[in-house]
């Protein structure tokens, strides 16, 4: 994960007060960090076969960034998004060898997100609901099992390889299930005990299969994904429920409001030095709908930020509550203060 952050020390002196020792303090560090705020976490990155060929394995890894980001399979080879998957290499921010014959690639998110903006496709956030899967298989000759927490086999890992790949967050069911209704239930359609169990586990959705072998010698799975009110149905491989999954929540949260940009004043009291600046300036930059930081404002209270947004602007005054480093004074004046 890369993180960069950026500051720029407004000049209006007309509508403004100032702390003469602090703000010289800050123009000053301002000029020594690097111009540019971003940090992207995991959504810009991505794991994928590795044969020797970082071209190749560069271009694949955009395709899953570009699914993964606007929740459509076709969006590597739309007119506009095409042009970033021959070109790749170039948006390439770091890439390191992993195991089992992996490349995992990190790319440079900002230019992502912009080139997507720039196409008018909807886009979804790097927020996403968790999702319990439920996944029954049949082995033959009568023998059944549940895949669980606990489990270590192929089905498994192919089922979290394709989830992650989608950006989508999946939870198997514990040992606190009674694992063999569970199953049972599964195997008959007897769904309803499964979708309320979703609530134990803080998911959203549930994604149940039951798997039986093929011709081919791998598996054929009837998926049911249930989520929001809506359920969607799916035959296939393994890697057809996560796709499913991802594909109906894109429906519901992605949008083209995503790449809305405003700027927002937050003021934070308690800031008393350089360090304080430097821990609130970061806590900001990190969130997850915050795309750039900019001083606005000393005062001998409190310093003001001015930040740019990207999507709902209601959001911002959530993130900065839930991320815990600021505490609300009146966050419906985007108002903080630093912890003690």
């Amino acid at each position: 994960m890369r993180a960069v952050y950026y500051c720029s020390v407004s000049t209006r002196r007309d509508r403004r007060r100032f702390l003469p020792g602090l703000w010289l303090a800050l123009a000053a560090l301002a000029l020594a960090l690097p111009a540019a705020a971003q940090t992207m976490g995991d959504l810009y990155s991505a794991t994928v076969p590795y044969t020797g060929n970082n071209e190749a394995a560069f271009r694949e890894a955009m395709r899953d960034i570009l699914v993964r980001v606007t929740g459509r399979p076709d969006a590597p080879d739309l007119e506009y998004l095409a042009p970033l998957v021959a070109q790749a290499s170039r948006y390439v921010s770091s890439f390191r060898r992993s195991a089992g014959g992996q490349l995992a690639v990190t790319f440079d998110g900002a230019a992502i997100e912009n080139a997507i903006d720039a196409s008018g496709l909807a886009s979804w956030s790097g927020q996403r609901p968790l999702t319990l899967v439920w996944l029954a298989l049949d082995r033959g000759a009568g023998r059944r099992a549940l895949v669980h927490a606990g489990t270590t086999g192929e089905e498994h890992s192919r089922v979290e390889l394709v989830a992650a790949r989608r950006g989508l967050p999946i939870v198997w069911p514990g040992p606190g299930d009674d694992l063999v209704r569970a199953l049972q239930q599964a195997w008959t359609g007897e769904h309803a005990p499964l979708v309320e169990a979703a609530r134990r586990y803080g998911a959203e959705g549930v994604l149940i299969g039951r798997a039986t072998p093929s011709a081919s010698g791998g598996l054929s799975v009837d998926w049911t994904f249930v989520a929001a009110g809506l359920t969607a149905r799916a035959a296939g491989g393994l890697e057809a429920g996560p796709d499913l999954a991802a594909e109906r929540y894109a429906s519901l949260y992605a949008s083209r409001a995503a790449a809305q940009r405003t700027e927002q004043v937050v003021t934070v009291t308690g800031i008393a030095s350089l360090e304080d600046y430097a821990q609130v300036l970061q806590a900001l930059s990190r969130l997850a709908p915050v795309r750039g930081v900019t001083v606005d404002e000393v005062t001998p209270d409190a310093v003001s930020f001015l930040v740019n947004v990207r999507g709902d602007p209601a959001a911002l005054s959530g993130a900065i509550l839930r991320d815990g480093r600021l505490t609300g004074v009146d966050a419906s004046r985007m108002i903080f203060s630093m912890r003690p």
